[in-house]
């Protein structure tokens, strides 16, 4: 008996708290007779189990998934000008564009994902996965690393990530096809030439360059963990916030490269028709699977409470 018990797992409907309360106040207006109190009691407690919510363990647990036959792969700029402030709406360049690959998500449903970040380094966040809770967690993550190590930004420091993530894909997923979202201001600071993005065109097939900011720019304010506050980011020599601007020449010729469209991100609307057209090429009929998890068991204790209740329903308009 402990065994089963242990077994069960409950989702309370209503907070345990509220429905103890509910059910105190429904046993103390006590019926006259005490057969009747019984069933009140017994109405009360299945009630009470039945808000509790109990499910028990299965392994074939039914559910349809869509397939969207598609890897996606993001590049995301997280370094510190995409703090920026000059993104309409958001608080900061980096806030859109986490929105965006939300967006980009939840219109993909089925489709696996891969998120890059670059800024010294780049780093594979994640690889290809179709866990949507492992994404955003990673996604919310993100953020620049401290000033004080930063050396600059060169868009071209994800590329070897990006060849990376194109061969795994390839790899892992035989003729699935990959699509490349780079999400990026454009700004280069580190004073390096920017490689070229070409030979990597070929191996993709869609997706965009995304761009964030304006050309009069925003300033940038950094959470430094060290004093528990933000702080502006400085102009080296003139005590002045320093100022970051979006580089819509370079991201041009980085989708020219690679055969994607460039997009500007303070226009709303404009990421819809590029997700659409992927959605409805690549999306399939739904899937049936079947998993382990957890099955409902509470229907059972809602027939004797319905008997019960449909019981004294009888008995009130005989005695009316």
């Amino acid at each position: 008996m402990g065994s089963i018990l242990k077994d069960f797992v409950f989702e309370p409907i209503v907070p345990i708290p509220i429905m103890g309360a509910v059910c105190v106040v429904l046993i103390i207006f006590k019926r006259r007779g005490v057969i009747p109190y019984i069933r009140q009691i017994l109405c009360v407690a299945l009630l009470f189990l039945i808000n509790l919510r109990p499910m028990l363990p299965a392994d074939n647990i039914v559910i349809q998934r869509q397939r969207t036959d598609l890897n996606v792969i993001f590049i995301v700029d997280d370094t510190i000008s995409m703090l920026g402030n000059d993104q309409a709406g958001y608080d900061t360049r980096l806030d859109r564009a986490k929105a965006d690959m939300g967006y980009i998500i939840e219109n993909l449903p089925g489709a696996r994902f891969s998120v890059v970040t670059f800024n010294n380094n780049n780093h594979i966040l994640t690889p290809l996965t179709d866990s949507i809770d492992y994404l955003n967690n990673a996604i919310d993550s993100i953020y620049p690393i401290a000033p004080t190590y930063a050396t600059g930004t060169n868009l071209s420091t994800c590329i070897s990530a990006l060849e990376s993530s194109l061969g795994l894909a390839e790899t892992g997923s035989g003729d699935t096809d990959s699509v490349v979202f780079i999400l990026s201001d454009g700004e280069n600071t580190d004073g390096n030439v920017q490689q070229g993005f070409g030979k990597l065109g070929g191996e993709i097939s869609g997706g965009a360059v995304m761009g964030y900011g304006t050309a009069s720019g925003g300033q940038m304010e950094y959470y430094d963990e060290l004093i528990d506050d933000h702080r502006w980011i400085m102009e080296p020599g003139t005590g002045e916030p320093g100022v970051t601007r979006i580089d819509e020449e370079n991201l041009e010729f980085v989708a020219d490269e690679l055969g994607l469209p460039y997009i500007n991100m303070s226009d709303d609307g404009v990421l819809e028709p590029i997700v659409t057209e992927l959605r409805d090429h690549y999306e399939s009929e739904p899937e049936e699977e079947t998993e382990q998890g957890y099955t409902d068991v509470y229907y059972y204790l809602v027939i004797p409470l319905a008997l019960l209740t449909a019981y004294e329903l009888i008995s009130l308009r005989r005695r009316g």
